[in-house]
């Protein structure tokens, strides 16, 4: 709700994001200081029903890259543990939340409130990997992280009953969703991204200043 009232908040997570993996990427790769993961991260404003869900696709390097008497070195990382992941999990909430407070764009009741909760709040995923030469399986990955918020070709609208039918899942399933017409339009306002922001950002060895 916060990230969605102020328009410069959906930026912050990404950049700490980028921040926390850059991080991770180089250490595990043992590659040197000035060596960058290649990073593009998608930040998306709806879920599955058409409803307001942000949340950061990235889409990252499994190592980091560095220049070495003028060749591009790439420097593997090793694969994170469950352990890892959940380490990375708490420290990208603290982050986050402590951003939030230093730009007072969160009540600072609302962040101890968070804080104090036994399950964190955040999640991070890290299940799907794209082998190097996969060129196919890379476009199918990137389509995604970047896809539109819903199927012009899954969506109806009956103007005897008056309902607009939408059906989320893959074809053949019975999932549909329906509601007046008001009601969508009021639920697909809310997932419009605000002005001049930008959804798709580049870090690392993918930044403006690589």
């Amino acid at each position: 709700w916060f990230v969605n009232r102020d328009a410069r908040l959906a930026g912050e997570v990404a950049r700490i994001l980028g921040s926390v993996l850059s991080e991770r990427l180089q250490r595990r790769s043992g590659a040197p200081q000035d060596a960058a993961p290649a990073q593009l991260h998608a930040i998306q404003r709806f879920g599955s029903s058409v409803n307001l869900h942000i949340h950061d696709h990235a889409v990252a390097s499994d190592g980091a890259f560095a220049m070495e008497q003028g060749r591009l070195v790439f420097y593997p990382a090793t694969e994170p543990s469950a352990e890892e992941l959940g380490e990375l999990t708490e420290r990208l909430r603290r982050r986050i939340l402590g951003r939030m407070r230093a730009l007072a764009a969160v009540p600072e009741a609302a962040i101890l409130d968070m804080l104090a909760w036994p399950h964190s709040g955040f999640s991070l995923d890290a299940s799907v990997r794209i082998e190097a030469h996969d060129r196919e399986a890379l476009g199918r990955l990137l389509r995604y992280v970047l896809r539109p918020a819903l199927s012009l070709k899954k969506l109806s609208y009956d103007a005897a009953e008056g309902v607009v039918r939408y059906r989320p899942g893959k074809e053949g399933l019975p999932w549909v969703l329906t509601w007046s017409p008001l009601q969508f339009m009021e639920r697909f306002a809310a997932i419009i991204p605000p002005p001049r922001k930008h959804l798709t950002r580049y870090y690392g060895a993918l930044g403006p200043r690589s």
